[in-house]
């Protein structure tokens, strides 16, 4: 009698087990299905697509930034206007956080201000499109290049606007840093795609049955996405911006101020690499490609108005209360544009040295190197300025 029982215990057992099973490889080839029929555009999208969100920073929190910010996603997933075939000039801004403007109005973000610059020259005539995403280094910058560009085979001119988040990635992975990015891109792919693009497209072999490799799933991708979206909803719903006040506060609460900077050179070769493959994708498609250094507050005997904007810096993570100087960042900053500025010049490259042009003061920057809405309007005038000097591409053909 007891044999009878545990030999049904243990049917029932295998039956649970296999139903497990069969109920898991079912939801994955399902999950699999959703995702081809989601993605049935096949394109990536730095943002959802017609995303539209409004920010009101409490008032002080962001010094100069001083209205209500519109946030509007285009279809295609890039903030400005839809690209239209009737503009004559398409231009792509990719960048961090500087080039997002998250909390900037549409119309005060630069890439938005420069396109009206633009058109004031060349009326209704050209369009630029913003694919700034805050936290993006110049490996992201590769991915948008990569997989990004060829979606828009109209755009004409690429600006880049880089340095800040590479500085920084730098320092705060210190010695877990790997500067060998492109060299182990196969093992950074995944990750990099997930943080430079909030949709992409399914593809045969995207979810894959390796052992070990259960994060490659479909449906464990989907819980993640799931998971993610909470996340992000709850960073974005931070409508009065009231991250500065914490992060600023984490930074005065500060028990260190380091003012040494680790070395470098690591961090500056693969920035140059990084640099070196993008112009040779832009070159590779026939675009042109603008560089423009990293304008910031870092400066020498900054006021005490001024270090109180100040959140950047932290070594290794917030809770060892440990923090770069001010002086120290700008030093660091200034190797990255440095860098930038040599590459531009070796490659024959265009480079406006924005870090040289725009004031170190607070009606530029509201934090460490987040623009005002002056700030903006500026950087916006400055490149209109540049394309008055150096014609906008199609001009360029028509000239020869």
């Amino acid at each position: 009698m007891k044999k009878i029982i545990k030999r049904e215990h243990l049917y029932g057992a295998v039956l649970l087990i296999v139903g497990i099973v069969f109920a898991l490889v079912l939801s994955e080839f399902g999950t699999r299905v959703y995702f081809s029929i989601k993605s049935e555009k096949n394109k990536y999208y730095v943002w959802p697509p017609n995303l539209r969100k409004v920010f009101k920073p409490t008032p002080g929190t962001m010094p100069g930034v001083n209205s209500i910010a519109h946030f509007n996603v285009n279809s295609d997933g890039i903030r400005g206007d839809e690209m239209s075939s009737k503009k004559q000039h398409r231009i792509l801004a990719i960048g961090g956080s500087t080039t997002e403007c998250l909390f900037l109005d549409q119309e005060k973000s630069w890439p938005y201000a420069l396109q009206s610059r633009l058109n004031a020259l060349h009326p209704a005539d050209v369009w630029v499109g913003n694919a700034g995403k805050a936290g993006l280094s110049t490996r992201e910058h590769f991915m948008h290049m990569k997989y990004l560009l060829p979606q828009f085979p109209e755009v004409e001119t690429v600006i880049i606007l880089a340095g800040v988040n590479d500085l920084i990635r730098r320092l705060i992975e210190d010695k877990k840093y790997d500067p060998y990015f492109l060299d182990h891109y196969e093992s950074w792919k995944q990750r990099l795609i997930k943080g430079a693009f909030s949709e992409t497209p399914y593809y045969k072999g995207k979810y894959r049955f390796r052992s070990g490799y259960y994060d490659e799933l479909a449906i464990v991708s989907l819980v993640k996405q799931s998971l993610d979206m909470y996340s992000k909803r709850e960073m974005i719903q931070d409508e009065a911006g009231n991250m500065f006040v914490n992060l600023r506060n984490l930074r005065k609460e500060a028990v260190q101020i380091v003012e040494d900077l680790p070395d470098l050179t690591s961090g500056l070769e693969e920035y140059k690499r990084n640099i070196n493959a993008i112009i040779d994708i832009a070159q590779s498609r026939s675009v042109r490609i603008i560089f423009m250094t990293q304008p910031s507050l870092w400066k020498k005997d900054m006021t005490s108005e001024e270090k109180n904007l100040l959140w950047y810096g932290w070594i290794e993570s917030f809770k060892t209360k440990k923090y770069y100087s001010e002086t120290a960042l700008m030093r660091g900053m200034q190797a990255y544009n440095e860098t930038l500025l040599q590459v531009c010049r070796t490659r024959n490259i265009e480079c406006i040295d924005l870090a040289t042009m725009l004031p170190k003061n607070t009606s530029i920057f509201y934090d460490d190197a987040h623009f005002t809405d002056k700030g903006s309007l500026l950087l916006a005038e400055a490149v209109g300025n540049y394309f008055k000097k150096h014609p906008l591409h199609n001009e360029i053909r028509q000239q020869q």
